[in-house]
């Protein structure tokens, strides 16, 4: 069994260390740079673009952040670096471009954003686990898709995977899943087949059953998002083993 002490070493910047009232917008150089200057570890967002290559973007569309229009699988990630962001200098950059700026010196949590097509992703899974199988420092994925997870599983599975859950749907996760996508997430059913080494688990939805099971009679860490308050702070350490947490620094910001 693999040592996974630094998945929950510290604290997880959600998206990197961001604040976008100074310019650092969330998944840029920028807040990665801030999270490893304050020495915590990091999430990012993954995409596939239309090509088959990787971006380091959370949205499925480019509106909110960028200048461009439409959904990022439209745009070939030659095309997705042109864009500007809006109110930063940052530009979008790839996955091989956050690994050489990581480089091992904090934890790496990748989130992988799925499309939730029936033929599946599998030639996006491997690209990615590839590519993280030639990194030196220590990085893990997860994924709300038990496709992703399973697919990664045989692609590279010494890289940790966790499997996303939560019971509180939101309008436009219950727009894009079916009731048996649904079931599967918040019951993980599909813990047998995928045989996550972590949960991370939606920080308002906890206490949960499932989490507290896993976390007691197998050893699976459970982190929990995303953490902006007080109360999500008091509910975490109750029932969590870290934090993705965003919009304050809980270093300096201590319950």
């Amino acid at each position: 069994m693999q040592n996974l002490s630094w998945l929950t070493s510290r604290p997880i910047a959600h998206r990197g260390f961001h604040d976008k009232d100074a310019g650092v917008l969330e998944n840029t150089p920028s807040a990665t740079q801030a999270a490893i200057d304050n020495n915590f570890s990091i999430e990012v967002d993954l995409q596939e673009t239309k090509d088959g290559r990787v971006i380091v973007f959370h949205d499925q569309h480019l509106d909110r952040l960028t200048e461009g229009e439409g959904q990022v699988i439209d745009y070939d990630l030659a095309d997705l670096r042109k864009l500007s962001l809006r109110g930063s200098t940052d530009h979008l950059w790839s996955l091989e471009e956050v690994l050489e700026q990581v480089n091992g010196k904090v934890p790496l949590v990748i989130e992988i954003k799925s499309l939730n097509l029936k033929a599946g992703q599998h030639e996006f899974i491997k690209t990615i686990g590839n590519t993280l199988s030639a990194y030196i420092g220590p990085v893990a994925i997860k994924s709300f898709d038990q496709h992703m997870l399973r697919c990664m599983k045989g692609v590279a599975p010494q890289i940790p995977r966790g499997a996303i859950s939560m019971t509180s749907f939101g309008y436009d996760k219950l727009e894009r899943l079916t009731e048996h996508e649904r079931k599967h997430i918040s019951w993980m059913l599909h813990m047998a087949g995928t045989d996550p080494h972590f949960v991370s688990y939606y920080v308002k939805d906890l206490p949960a059953d499932g989490t507290s099971f896993l976390r007691e009679f197998y050893g699976l860490p459970i982190m929990t998002w995303t953490v902006r308050s007080k109360e999500d702070r008091i509910n975490a350490a109750k029932y969590a083993d870290q934090i993705v947490f965003e919009g304050f620094n809980p270093d300096k910001d201590p319950i």
